[in-house]
């Protein structure tokens, strides 16, 4: 709902307050879904799920869903371990349409992560052994930013600390804390002029205002198809065309022999 608010705002449709976000978009986009008017499809609620085992009506049934998921991972043998990080759930979405395409983590943090998220997080990195990459995306306001200091700073806590604890438990075999390159991608300050993004005026009630600037930048106003831009242009820094393309064919053939087992299992 953010997202087409701000896309409205940036066409001059609507103003950029609050109470044109409650009372104009959501209320709009409220009857016109439920008028059928709006696809509800366009606009999703990923805080809430349904929970529940997975469960399959034989083995032919499992093998031929196998063979429409599968996929192998392209990163097993790579000597590099890669995950995107996101301030707000409201734009996995968006991310996620290219993140999946290169088989990256996406990593959701909600606002400020728990500190559980942020060492489950740290032990994956260092069962990896191999270096971390961090490609953070976030809001710039005084938390936003601070946000993104503060995943920086206790992942690499947690992982020196995982590391320590491994190579204790490992009767004194020694386990190494990956290195961790950590990057903000958006939003940056220079990408508030230079992408004339829409601006709102600093909270002045966060506690970390003082020391911000006047203005700030929700995620949500770089356009999608800008994100899923800057998501691919940097994970297409470590998996080139032509690799995806290979891995691709790959995954083809291979769920055309999980397809062949299903039908011989659905033969008997």
């Amino acid at each position: 709902m953010r997202q087409l608010f701000y896309a409205l705002t940036v066409l001059h449709l609507i103003n950029k307050t609050e109470g044109e976000y409650k009372q104009t978009v959501c209320r709009l986009a409220k009857d016109m879904r439920l008028q059928g008017e709006l696809p509800w499809h366009w606009l999703v609620d990923n805080t809430r799920w349904m929970r529940k085992p997975i469960s399959y009506g034989s083995l032919a049934d499992c093998v031929e869903q196998s063979a429409r998921t599968y996929r192998r991972s392209l990163w097993q043998n790579r000597q590099e371990y890669v995950e995107v990080w996101l301030e707000k759930d409201a734009l996995s979405g968006v991310l996620y349409d290219v993140t999946q395409d290169y088989d990256v983590p996406l990593m959701v943090t909600r606002g400020y992560p728990s500190l559980s998220y942020l060492r489950s997080a740290a032990e994956a990195m260092v069962a990896t052994g191999k270096p971390v990459t961090i490609y953070y995306f976030g809001d710039y306001d005084p938390s936003g930013a601070d946000i993104s200091r503060n995943v920086e700073e206790r992942l690499q806590e947690f992982m020196r600390e995982v590391a320590r604890e491994w190579t204790l438990s490992n009767e004194g075999e020694r386990v190494f804390a990956p290195s961790l390159n950590f990057h903000r991608v958006a939003v940056n300050e220079w990408q508030i002029d230079d992408w004339n993004l829409p601006t709102r005026p600093t909270k002045t009630s966060d506690s970390r205002a003082a020391k911000f600037g006047s203005r700030s930048v929700e995620l949500d106003a770089i356009p999608p198809d800008d994100l899923r831009e800057l998501v691919r242009m940097h994970l297409s820094q470590h998996v080139d065309a032509y690799e995806l393309a290979a891995a691709e064919e790959t995954d083809r053939m291979e769920r055309q022999t999980l397809q062949a087992m299903a039908a011989k299992l659905r033969a008997g």
